[in-house]
C-alpha cells in the first residue's frame, strides 16, 4: 500500500489494509479536505472505507477495477 498527498490530492495505491486505516486518517486530517486518486487501488478494507466516508472525501479518480470502484462509489457518494 502507498498513500501520500501530492498537490492537494490523496494518492492511494494497492491494498488499503486495516492496519492503515490510522495513517490514511492522519493523512486526510492533515491535509484538509483533499481530493483522492483511488485508481491504483486494488482493495479497500472497510476501516479505511469509513475514514474516507467520514472525511467526506471528494474522490478525483476511482479504482480501475469496476466492482470496486462501484462499492466505493455507492458507499462514498452516499455519505456526499
Amino acid at each position: 500500500m502507498t498513500m501520500e498527498i501530492k498537490d492537494g490530492v490523496l494518492h492511494c495505491a494497492g491494498t488499503l489494509a486495516v492496519d492503515d486505516a490510522e495513517q490514511l486518517l492522519q493523512l486526510v486530517l492533515d491535509a484538509e479536505q483533499p481530493g483522492a486518486d483511488l485508481s491504483a487501488c486494488e482493495h479497500v478494507h472497510s476501516a479505511c472505507l469509513q475514514v474516507l466516508m467520514a472525511a467526506r472525501i471528494r474522490v478525483t479518480a476511482w479504482p480501475e477495477q469496476a466492482v470496486l470502484a462501484a462499492w466505493l462509489r455507492a458507499a462514498i457518494e452516499a455519505t456526499n
